[in-house]
């Protein structure tokens, strides 16, 4: 018993030997890995706390009806956060502020911000559509049409075409108008499709089949 003690004890040196320098250094390096992984979820957490009590700032702002004082706390968070959802959220409520001021051209000029800084953003695309809104309501139809190309996919494209019906049909185009409300049935259920259908039918046009 005691030899093959011996020689198992002579076997675990010469491995030792031969592996413990890389067993030291995968050893290492996990806890350096560890530690770096800690340190980024920490940061990481900061950051987003911090994002989270300026945009904070820039509702109380809005609540406060200081308009100005909300747009300086969102630039700041623009700077200093810019790819943050919050940075996002925040411009959305600024906009929506500034169309109930009657100020239109403003709410586009922010929700541009979103469009152009945040492009891989799933808000983008809300962003772009509300921004077209906003032309639309300061009465550039054709700088709101442009902004609607490419459609957006999902959910929003029959929101999408039925905007790009809208304008179509304000800047005359009626034959395009008819065609962008019919895509827009395509996907649309419930009282926001009957909607688009009175509209439909007002221009002497039918759902596609």
């Amino acid at each position: 018993m005691a030899y093959d003690d011996e020689e198992q004890l002579e076997a675990i040196k010469r491995w030792w030997r031969d592996n413990g320098r890389f067993v030291i250094i995968a050893v290492v390096s996990a806890l350096v890995l560890l530690v770096g992984w800690q340190q980024w979820n920490s940061w990481q957490a900061r950051q987003a706390a911090a994002a989270s009590s300026e945009y904070s700032a820039v509702l109380t702002a809005l609540d406060a009806g200081d308009l100005q004082g909300a747009g300086n706390r969102l630039q700041s968070l623009r700077d200093s956060r810019g790819s943050s959802p919050h940075a996002a959220l925040a411009s959305f409520a600024l906009a929506a502020s500034q169309m109930a001021r009657g100020e239109p051209e403003a709410a586009a000029e922010t929700l541009g911000w979103v469009v152009s800084e945040q492009p891989a953003s799933p808000m983008a695309d809300i962003a772009r559509l509300r921004q077209a809104e906003a032309l639309a309501a300061a009465g550039d139809d054709a700088g709101a049409l442009q902004l609607l190309e490419p459609p957006a996919a999902g959910a929003l494209s029959a929101r999408y075409y039925e905007l790009r019906g809208d304008l179509e049909l304000a800047l005359g185009n009626r034959e395009a108008a008819i065609n962008a409300y019919q895509e827009a049935l395509k996907g649309m259920a419930g009282q926001r499709r009957a909607l688009v259908e009175v509209k439909l039918f007002d221009l002497g046009g039918s759902p596609a089949s």
